[in-house]
């Protein structure tokens, strides 16, 4: 977790111009609260923190999608539900929606109410969101999440959660299915559009241009790169210069190409190593019932940051770094072998 900020930091400091270290530096600070908030998770008792963690994601997911519901029906095209933006609501509705669905082991059944309608509600955000990276992780995390279950019994009937998933299923693809053609249709049309002119800006072609860019301005830097504070003007730097003004974004759509920009190979290497950490953490656990719940969570996590981040928003973008970070020092608590026990009691 620590190697990924100080190599920012070094780049940072090594590349001129100094004007905005500070304001760098402050972003790279989440991942460093790991030390402040770790030793202070630990005083809690073993296999308390996992399953409220849990239990508040189906709840927070189910709040988020009302207001993304509402925000579809009167405000916007693209739910953002306080986000300030859609992509980074689809990321949070995948990761937090796959963690919820995690209690339907719970004996409870109040518990397993809320994981199933969390999980729904998880999936509702990312169809409203229009986020179609995280559309391209639902089928990887149904993969984890089936592996996990396989492995634990939980205490629910499969025909009542065959059922109950399959109405949900269908009540989602009808709120979703005017978002989801009108995202096919958008995708449809930037690749015409890629086709017919290579000065016609769209999503997709914005972001062709911006790896290419990327591409050709780390083999001119691949050691030291050129520091966050550079990022953007090292990439349109190669570009053609009808397409500079219409490329107004703060990275290049590829969180291993922009580390790449930033702090050149070892940038790449330190980003590979934080997207690992949390599977060390989990496989670094004793065996049991723990162990196999924090491997779950991992996956979830780095799998989602992973796809998601190819071909959109990674690291640096407002709450993915500390959602990260917390998410990482959670895995961290918990010896492996405690049986995590049912938020709701008797």
């Amino acid at each position: 977790m620590t190697i990924y900020p100080l190599v920012m930091i070094a780049s940072i400091v090594i590349n001129p111009p100094y004007s905005e270290v500070p304001d760098w530096i402050f972003r790279l600070l989440p991942f460093f609260s790991i030390w402040l908030i770790l030793p202070r998770m630990r005083q809690s008792p073993d296999g308390r923190l996992v399953p409220l963690f849990i239990l508040g994601a189906g709840i927070g997911m189910i709040v988020t999608f009302l207001i993304s519901l509402l925000q579809i029906m009167f405000l916007m095209e693209r739910a953002e539900a306080g986000t300030s933006n859609a992509a980074l609501l689809g990321i949070i509705g995948l990761l937090f929606g796959g963690i919820a669905l995690l209690n339907v082991q719970s004996p409870k059944s109040v518990e397993q109410r809320i994981a199933i309608l969390g999980y729904a509600a998880g999936l509702g955000c990312v169809l409203l969101s229009g986020t179609r990276s995280a559309w391209l992780a639902i089928p990887v995390h149904l993969v984890i999440l089936l592996w996990y279950f396989r492995k634990h019994s939980f205490h629910l009937s499969l025909r009542s959660l065959a059922i109950t998933g399959s109405l949900l299923f269908a009540g989602l693809i009808a709120l979703g299915s005017g978002q989801i053609l009108h995202r096919i249709q958008a995708l449809q049309e930037n690749m015409a559009a890629l086709e017919r002119s290579e000065d016609e800006v769209t999503s997709l072609s914005a972001r062709v241009a911006l790896y290419k860019g990327a591409l050709s301005a780390i083999s001119k830097d691949p050691w030291t790169g050129y520091g966050p504070q550079n990022r953007m003007p090292s990439v349109l730097a190669e570009l053609p210069d009808s397409l500079r003004p219409q490329l107004t974004y703060s990275h290049v759509h590829n969180g291993f190409l922009t580390a790449g920009i930033d702090a050149g190979v070892a940038g790449i290497a330190a980003l590979s190593l934080l997207l690992l950490a949390p599977l060390i953490a989990a496989w670094k656990k004793e065996p049991g019932p723990g162990r196999d719940l924090s491997m779950a969570l991992a996956l979830l996590l780095t799998s989602s940051f992973i796809i998601t981040g190819s071909v959109g928003i990674m690291f640096n973008q407002k709450a993915l770094d500390p959602i990260f970070a917390y998410m990482v020092a959670l895995i961290c608590v918990d010896r492996g072998s405690t049986r995590f026990a049912p938020v709701v009691r008797s």
